[in-house]
This record gives C-alpha cells, structure tokens and sequence, in this order.
C-alpha cells in the first residue's frame, strides 16, 4: 500500500494532531481495563509522524513513527503480538523498550477506513503478557468498530456541512417519515427567513405545517401526499403561504417519496421555492388575457400538434377551454402537459405514447383524465401519430386531438362501479347464508368495499347492547396497527371482541344523528375529537348509517377518499346499506329461533319435578355412548316401597322424596357421569370409564348415604331405602352392545333381583 494513499485518506476522514475523539477515548480505557493494560491507543501514522486519535495512559500528543510498533503493523497491514519485548530479537533494542514508556507487552490490529490501513489500534504495558488468541480476535473486533465509528462521524460531519448550505439558500426543505401517520422530521432553518415561519415550532410540534396554508392550500397539500401514499414518487403543488407576521407568500413545493423494497412508503421529501413573483405575473396576464379574448374556437375537438426535438407543442383555444386554461397562457412543452395527466395515469399514458413513438403502436390512442384550472379532473379521450420521422425512424412530430368524454366516462364508470356493488351485495349475502358468520361476510367484503369507495380506511359496525349501554360492535375494519395501544384494539377484533363505546365523537355523530356525516375538512367539523397518538390522517370522513324500520342499527365509516367525498356517494352506497339492515335483522331472527330452539329442547329433555334429565334425555345419551364406545356402568333404582310414603304422608310428601333422591345423585356423579328421571320412583345412572370394582363402591356409597339420609315435611321426618340394579358394560363389549336395550332388560332385570332378595341393596347383572 503507498504511503500517498493513506495520508491522502487520512485526510478525507479529518484526522488530525490533537482531535482526540472523546467517546473513543472511553472506549480505551475501558479496553485498557478489561484486558488488565495500562495503555490503549486509536493511533494514526502519517508520512512523518504518529499521533493519537484516542488515548488512555499516555501524555503526548504525537510520537516519532520511525521505531514504533505501530509503524510496523501499518507498513506490513498484519497484527503483531509480542507478549514480551526483551525475548523478541527484534524488538528487544528498540528505543521504546530500552526507554521511556519501556515497552515490554504490545498487541496491535490494523485500523483499515475503506480498507486503507491508516493505523492501529492497540494496547500496551511494561509488564510481560500471556495475550490469547481470542484477546487479540476481540481487539480485531474493535478495531472494526472504530472504523465503523470513524466512517459514521464523517458522514455526519458531511451532512452537518449539507444542512448549512441548504440554510443559506433561497429553498427551503420539508422533510416527512410515514409510519402509518406522516410525522414531520425535519425543517431547514431557513424556513423563518424565506417565508417567517418558525421551524421550531413546527418540529416541537406546536405548530403544524398545514397552520400556514388556506383551506385550498390544505386541500393541495393533502391531495399531493395522498398521491405520494398512492405510490406517486414525484409530485408538485402550489398554494399560498399565510404566516402570522409578515407578507403571505406563494411557494412551489417539489417533492419526492421513497419508498422500501416492499414499496411501502417511508419518507417524503420536499423543497419549498418562493414563487410569489411568477404568480404575480400569472395573475396579471390571466386577468389581461381574459379582457383580450372575445370568441371561442367553434370546433368541439381540441387539436395538438408536437415538435418533439424542440419540445414544443401547439394547440387550438378549444383544446385550453377543455381544461379551463387561458389561451395566452398556454406552456408549450411536454413537461407542462404531463403536470396536468392525473398521476394514477401519468405512468400508462406515458409507456403507450412511448410505444407509438418507437413504431409498435399504429396510433396514440388512450383515455385519462387531466386537471382542470378549477381543480376537478376531466376525462380526455385522445387520438394522434406520427406524421414525420428522421432518417432513422425517430419521431420527429406527432398531431392529433382531444375530446371531452367526462360524461360519458363517468355513466360507465357509475354502471361498473354499479355492477360491482351489486355483485358483493349478493356476495356478502351468499357468505351468511352458507356460514351463519355476519363478522366473517362483512370482513370478505370489506377490501371491495374500500374499493369501490376510492377509500383508505373503512369498518363496518352494528350497534348492540353490552353492560346496559349502547356500544358499536365491529364487525370488519381495515388494519389499525398503526402503535402498541392500537394494536391491542386490533387483536381484540382479531378475538371478535371490538366494541367503540365512546358515540361521543365524529363516527358516534352517525349513530347518534341517525344521518349520514360527510366531512372533507374533518378537523373542522363540531364533532370532531382528534385522533388517538400515531393514528394516520384523516383527511376527509363519510359516515352512513345501516337502518331497519328507521331506527339505525349499525354504521359503514369511509375515509381518506383521494378526491372530496359527495352526496352522491352516500346515494350509491344506500343499496349496500339496505343489505347489511337486512343481514342484521336476518341475524336477529336466527338468534332468536336458536334460543327458542334451545328452550324448547330443554324442556323437552328435563324433567319437570326434579329439574334432572329425563327419559327421552336418557335415551339419547344412551345412543350416543353406544356410538363413542369405552367402558361404563348402567344402574337403574328405585325408592323402596314408595307407595307407602304416599299413602302415609300424601303425594307432596311423595314428591319431596323424590327430589332429595334426584338432589342426592345429581351431587354423586362427576362431570361425564349422567342422572336421569325415567318415571315415577325410578331413576337412572351413566357411571363412565369406572372399574366394576370402582363402580360398585359408588352405588354402595350412594345406597348407605340415602339409607341414612331424612326427609323432613311439614315437620315430619321422612326415611326411605333405594334398590339398585346395575350393569357393567366392558370398553371391548361397548362397540357392539346396544346400550339401550341393555339397560331395559339387563339392569332392569337386575333391579327386579335386588327388590325380590330383601331392597335396600346393589345387585349385579350379567
């Protein structure tokens, strides 16, 4: 490596006698430290001399490079270990081992700035070391920070330098980070001198940008960084400035976004040029112009007629009245053309004006919409070629026309759109239909419905009942994840469990007015309250109220639409609300049938004087384990001499006696265990899973515990016995015994056996 290039980067980097760095410095002594040395060194070697860009147990300032072991590690772009000098027949004369610092421990790395080597980093003591391997692997390690460091100073020190010359230019610049909201970054001081607005106010965020502009600079402003979200990489716009001091100012603001691989956007960049003069002269000569004009071209048709070498493009006054444009005011060139192409277009028109251009296309034949000079877009249907070419086929001039076909653009537009919504109606209804899912149906159309919409933002809502009060349940909404709070919010609608219960703002105004909210200045609106922290700019905010009989059931809430919201699209979106009422009202039913449905087989399957399973409830269970299969025991019992209660006390008495039983086994059995009612005194058992063993301790159990068990009615105590006939159906006889008849003939048979040897007992059958 020559001596030339590494002083010459040297001095790219800035390095230079006597700049110690601080935070290198901290980080000597800390490595000094944690290797147990008195000396660290950042060191730099020059043509001539050695010095220091960090140090830590050393004085000077510079040292002669000449013997030092640095030098060495430089020259020869290596490390060098010498765990002790006076044993290194190299080293073991040098001046700085026989003198002062009297060296006798050196390890040392090379320090590389865009792999120049133009130092060292190192550390060093007057005692001998055992240095490892890994020691010196880690000063390797820290030598890459330090370049790291150093690289990353420089580049800060450029743009420090970078700033001051932008601060001193008659351009100020505006710089905006997108993270689901745009968060303003960075003003250039020169903003309070070009056009007194105080920079730090608008960082401190006591001051917004937006504070300086009239409403029609808002919108302008708005709708340029709603092209930049659209994916738009470049853009312009013109507004006025209105400042609290100080003369009002026009400005063009130039700006360009950039985006990440996955082209999400991450910043907007902006330069702000006063532009107060040339507007001045525009107005005068627009107002000069407008007196002068005194006919209209008669043909219908705007005419255009390029000469692309000179970039110089020629037009009728109809192709200017198509754009509201005055004639004499009229920019020849292509650039002014392409400024007026809506920006969603611009790309498509430009790749088939190219295609014609090089010969693929017969003509220049497309449709678009351009600005018109009171800011709505019109569409233009263009047709043109080529007329003249050079030697080697280049298109030398292209005419053709233009023709205003907003009207007719617009029906077809209004048909699609039309069809469309009403294919998703249909859509949304099919989905419920076939899943009895509303959340699921509203969350498949939602992406369509922001479509259709030209919308950013959107969520669908019904209105319910939760602790008493009246909350927004949701059941689609475009992802919200925009900081931790919210993204708490978005799992809980992930859970089915989103619910705004705040009506008290501009969504709640909807629900609560029962009309629909249209807003394009939504920050001006009497019931606006903010957005929460982070959450993205809502720039203009439709709100439609779902309706049944009247009465508002539910919401769609729309935002950020690119152009303003209108009356007319809350009038197309009213068949799509009329569906939603009628899917809510659909759903209301079906829940109601359910529950009816549940109610009506609860009773069917309970007993009335117990409030236990019945027969018909037996009977099933019994079908269903016959199906599932696995071990099980089958008991049926019966109050012993139940007649004579009844004859000795009376039928309530009766009836108190069998509710304790039918208490006393409800609390005897586990959770997949039954008991059920079939009939007068005779009850039944479901013992699951149990040894016949296990099972007959049970039956015992419950036997000795009714045997010892009171009834006490109107003051009378009651005692009674029970008799218990049981089964025992092993796992591998289960798959092919019918449960049912099983506990008709088997445990009844065994039942029969327990009354006939003596009751009050269990008996087994077989």
């Amino acid at each position: 490596m020559s001596e030339s290039l590494r002083v010459e980067k040297i001095r790219e980097f800035g390095l230079y006698i006597g700049q110690e760095d601080p935070q290198l410095n901290g980080l000597m002594k800390a490595l000094a430290a944690w290797l147990d040395v008195p000396m660290a060194f950042v060191s730099i070697v020059d043509n001539d001399t050695q010095f220091f860009k960090a140090k830590t147990g050393f004085d000077g300032e510079q040292i002669d490079p000449e013997p030092s072991f640095c030098n060495y590690v430089v020259n020869n772009e290596e490390q060098l270990l010498i765990n002790d000098a006076l044993k290194s027949k190299q080293f073991k004369d040098n001046p700085y081992v026989i003198d002062a610092p009297n060296v006798r421990f050196y390890a040392g790395v090379p320090l590389k700035l865009d792999d120049v080597t133009v130092g060292t980093v190192c550390v060093l003591d007057t005692q001998p070391h055992n240095f490892t391997d890994k020691e010196l692997e880690s000063l390797s390690h820290v030598s890459e920070h330090v370049s790291e460091y150093l690289t990353l100073s420089l580049k800060h020190q450029q743009l420090v330098q970078e700033r001051s010359f932008i601060d001193d230019t008659p351009a100020a610049l505006i710089k905006w980070r997108y993270n689901m909201a745009l968060d303003l970054q960075y003003v250039s001081a020169n903003m309070s001198t070009l056009f007194n607005i105080p920079s730090d106010q608008l960082l401190d965020g006591s001051k917004s940008f937006e504070d300086f502009l009239d409403d029609k600079g808002r919108k302008e402003l708005n709708f340029l960084l709603s092209n930049h979200l659209a994916g738009v990489a470049t853009s312009e716009a013109q507004f006025r400035l209105v400042p609290a001091k100080g003369p009002e100012r026009w400005v063009k603001l130039l700006s360009k976004s950039f985006y990440d691989p996955e082209g999400r956007l991450e910043n907007i960049h902006a330069m702000l040029i006063d532009n107060t003069a040339n507007r001045y002269f525009e107005r005068r000569l627009n107002e000069a112009n407008q007196q002068m004009r005194l006919v209209l071209e008669a043909s219908g048709l705007g005419t255009w007629d390029w000469n692309v070498p000179t970039d110089t493009n020629k037009v009728n006054q109809r192709w200017c009245e198509l754009l509201g444009i005055e004639y004499a005011n009229f920019d020849p060139s292509l650039y002014f053309w392409e400024s007026l192409v809506h920006p969603a277009d611009l790309k498509r028109v430009e790749q088939e004006l190219q295609a014609h251009m090089v010969g693929d296309t017969p003509a220049f034949s497309t449709i678009y919409r351009m600005r018109h000079a009171q800011g709505y877009w019109v569409w233009i249907e263009t047709y043109g070629r080529v007329v003249e070419r050079d030697s080697e086929g280049k298109a030398l001039r292209l005419t053709g026309t233009h023709r205003d076909i907003t009207e007719k653009k617009e029906a077809e537009l209004l048909d699609t759109k039309q069809r469309q919504l009403l294919s998703f109606i249909n859509k949304a209804q099919a989905l419920y239909l076939n899943d009895k899912d509303l959340s699921k149906a509203c969350q498949d159309i939602l992406p369509e419905l922001i479509e259709i919409a030209d919308s950013q933002f959107a969520f669908i809502g019904e209105m319910q009942k939760r602790n008493g009060k009246d909350v927004l349940y949701i059941h689609a909404i475009s992802e919200l994840s925009w900081n931790e709070q919210s993204s708490e919010l978005y799992k809980a609608y992930l859970r089915g469990e989103l619910f705004f219960e705040s009506l008290n703002n501009l969504f709640g105004r909807t629900i609560t007015s029962n009309e629909v909210v249209l807003t394009n200045e939504p920050s001006q609106h009497a019931a606006s309250k903010g957005t929460p922290s982070g959450h993205p700019r809502i720039m203009r905010f439709l709100g439609l109220p779902i309706r049944l009989q009247g009465n508002v059931v539910g919401m769609i809430g729309l935002a950020n639409k690119l152009n303003d919201y209108e009356q007319s699209d809350a009038t197309f979106l009213q068949p799509l609300l009329d569906a939603l009422g009628a899917l809510f009202y659909a759903v209301q039913l079906d829940k109601a049938r359910i529950d009816a449905e549940r109610r009506l087989k609860n009773m069917a399957m309970t007993d009335a004087l117990t409030g236990i399973p019945n027969r018909r409830a037996f009977i099933e269970r019994c079908q269903l384990l016959n199906d599932e299969g696995g071990a099980r025991s089958v008991a049926i019992l019966d109050i012993d001499h139940f007649k004579r209660v009844n004859d000795t006390f009376g039928h309530a008495a009766g009836d108190a006696v069998i509710k304790h039983l039918a208490e006393s086994l409800a609390r005897s059995i586990r959770s997949d265990d039954m008991v059920a009612r079939l009939g007068g005194e005779e009850f039944a058992l479901i013992l699951n899973s149990d040894a016949k063993d296990k099972a007959h301790q049970r039956l015992e159990a419950l036997r000795q515990e009714i045997e010892q068990s009171q009834v006490t009615f109107d003051g009378e105590q009651i005692g009674y016995t029970i008799s218990i006939g049981a089964l025992f159906i092993a796992e591998d006889e289960s798959a092919n015994s019918d449960l049912e008849q099983a506990v008709l003939d088997h445990a009844d048979k065994a039942l029969y056996d327990a009354k006939k040897s003596g009751r009050n007992r269990v008996v087994w059958g077989t």
